[in-house]
């Protein structure tokens, strides 16, 4: 998809670089516009795997008894869905943002490949290439220790949504 991205916004189109992350001496707001294309091409394939099941976990939740009950206590549709049901869905789909994050970190070897960015995917294919074992431990340590990070803000953000959840 990158690779598409690349051939129509910044060759047909012109309204994105193609690769890279801007001049050594680049602002703040350079190296976002730099990031445009690769942060849609991340999140796009992602966030229609998140869409899909926050979809069919609200369908779920809304059939339940105690959303009707706060229908036919007169709550209108929005109170009800905010309040109720999406707070109940919130848990299952924390799940699945913490592991698609968790994907997000190997997607990124690819995308900071394709769009030339340096970041820790890059150094990852580029010591690979070389076979700069070190350099590949390391690298792949420090992804393993970001997936442990997510997993662990994904724990601690259930007893934030859910009082219920006791650890």
């Amino acid at each position: 998809m990158g690779l598409v991205f690349i051939q129509f916004f910044a060759v047909r189109l012109g309204w994105f670089p193609a690769s890279g992350y801007g001049d050594p001496g680049a602002g703040f707001f350079n190296r976002m516009y730099h990031l445009i294309l690769p942060g849609i091409v991340l999140g796009l394939v992602n966030s229609a795997l998140i869409t899909r099941f926050t979809r069919t976990t609200m369908l779920d939740i809304l059939e339940d008894d105690y959303i009707r009950t706060a229908r036919a206590k007169g709550l209108g549709e929005w109170p009800v869905i905010m309040r109720h049901a999406f707070k109940n869905a919130l848990i299952p789909i924390l799940t699945v943002v913490g592991l698609t994050l968790a994907l997000l970190l190997g997607g990124a070897v690819v995308t900071e490949t394709v769009f030339n960015i340096p970041g820790i995917g890059n150094l990852v294919v580029s010591s690979v290439l070389r076979r700069d074992y070190p350099v590949i431990g390391g690298s792949l340590l420090v992804i393993a220790g970001a997936y442990v990070l997510v997993n662990l803000a994904v724990d601690i953000l259930y007893l934030l949504v859910d009082p219920r959840v006791k650890y």
